[in-house]
């Protein structure tokens, strides 16, 4: 798997996040941004890791 495809994805859906104008688009993206993280991690057997900031309150956990 291609490692820079993937962080080019995670890192489109973090923008697309912030730039979300509603909540559910916002999420949407931050659960996508999640799952290429979690493939990084995968491809790369941990070697490369995330820091998942805790939810603010009113959020919907994925």
């Amino acid at each position: 798997m291609d490692i820079n495809y993937l962080f080019l994805r995670q890192q489109t859906e973090r923008s697309r996040a912030k730039a979300a104008t509603s909540h559910i688009a916002r999420n949407i993206h931050e659960q996508l941004a999640d799952e290429y993280e979690r493939l990084i991690e995968d491809a790369t057997a941990g070697r490369v890791t995330f820091v998942r900031a805790p939810m603010r309150t009113g959020e919907l956990e994925s």
